[in-house]
């Protein structure tokens, strides 16, 4: 038989001389099953070369077996490892992802929003854009009985899931330990305040200059972007103003990237002269010159943990409960950070 895209599982039954529902069953392993007969209808679907009308499906059961998910950008290690972990535990329980990415707009998060609402998925996954300030749209999910799962950046006092780290107590070690190693005067290249992370990160700075008595100036904290030109921009402008301090600790792995470079071109060196340390462990941490010394996101737990709780939430119907998961953090000490004199 010629092989077709549009073979449909009533087709399939009928040159087997099954029920189209048994087949229906075969394909999805439904244990009411044999063993048998599920090799006999995969075998020919195969051959057939059937793919699921996942629309059909949709408008038939209520159900499409498909999530939502919007990233707040692709070009980030931490988010595509936390795509990874997303990936792998849909697949594991046989959905599909649709993802979409708000390249940190919040006109763009809207739209993908809006759009994953009219595919009928059966629930969303999202970390919010830094500019993300109107909420109306999750009351809009929230009223329509979709399930939605924030992860890594939620939005604060919502009553939605969310798994997300210990940003604070993680900030919290990573200062500790450069104060711990020397440093004095440490200053903070901040995230965008509009995402609760940059804050809780901010906080967990604050908490360790109080524990350890040190006295804190305004101008320790600097307000920063989240990527690479953030950092190197900020950090070459406290070259040309004569504010380098001993130490920075920076919001993400990015930012301590553009440091470097904004070090190295100043002739600046890395410990010896201005000690740094990230915050992630991007890949790419590890391999730079000194290492990286950083706080560690499990991004791969996170994204599995966060489509665990979506999944539960969606089986569950009506009747899931809401709360947040909060993963540990480690600090990983490597040699952009070490003892003074």
């Amino acid at each position: 038989m010629k092989k077709s895209s549009n073979i449909t599982q009533t087709q399939i039954a009928r040159i087997l001389n099954l029920s189209t529902v048994t087949v229906s069953k075969a394909l999805r392993d439904h244990p009411d099953i044999s063993v048998d007969t599920k090799v006999r209808v995969k075998k020919l679907a195969e051959k057939l070369n059937y793919r699921p009308d996942l629309i059909a499906r949709a408008l038939s059961s209520r159900k499409s077996n498909i999530i939502g998910a919007v990233m707040p950008e692709i070009d980030h290690t931490f988010f595509a490892s936390v795509m990874k972990g997303i990936q792998a535990e849909a697949q594991d329980n046989q959905y599909q992802i649709i993802l979409t990415v708000s390249d940190e707009d919040s006109q763009k998060e809207l739209e993908n929003l809006q759009t994953l609402i009219s595919m009928r998925i059966d629930g969303i996954l999202i970390s919010i854009s830094r500019n993300t300030h109107r909420y109306e749209i999750f009351n809009i999910i929230k009223s329509k009985g979709i399930p939605l799962v924030f992860f890594d950046r939620p939005i604060a006092g919502s009553d939605f899931s969310s798994v997300v780290v210990d940003d604070r107590k993680g900030a919290f070690n990573a200062v500790e330990y450069a104060i711990s190693q020397g440093y004095r005067k440490i200053m903070h290249f901040a995230g965008p305040s509009r995402i609760s992370i940059a804050e809780e990160r901010k906080r967990g700075y604050l908490d360790a200059l109080e524990a350890n008595g040190l006295l804190y100036k305004d101008e320790w904290i600097v307000p920063c972007g989240s990527h690479e030109e953030d950092g190197y921009r900020e950090f070459k402008t406290l070259v040309q103003n004569g504010r380098v301090p001993e130490a920075i600790f920076t919001f993400n792995d990015p930012v301590a990237i553009g440091i470097y470079d904004s070090a190295k071109e100043s002739g600046l060196r890395i410990p010896e002269d201005i000690g740094v340390i990230g915050f992630a462990d991007n890949i790419i941490s590890q391999y730079l010159s000194p290492p990286l010394t950083t706080v560690r996101q499990p991004a791969v737990e996170i994204g599995r943990r966060a489509m665990s709780v979506l999944l539960d939430q969606i089986q569950n119907g009506l009747n899931f409960s809401t709360g947040q998961i909060v993963i540990p953090t480690h600090l990983v000490i490597r040699q952009s950070c070490l003892k003074r004199g």
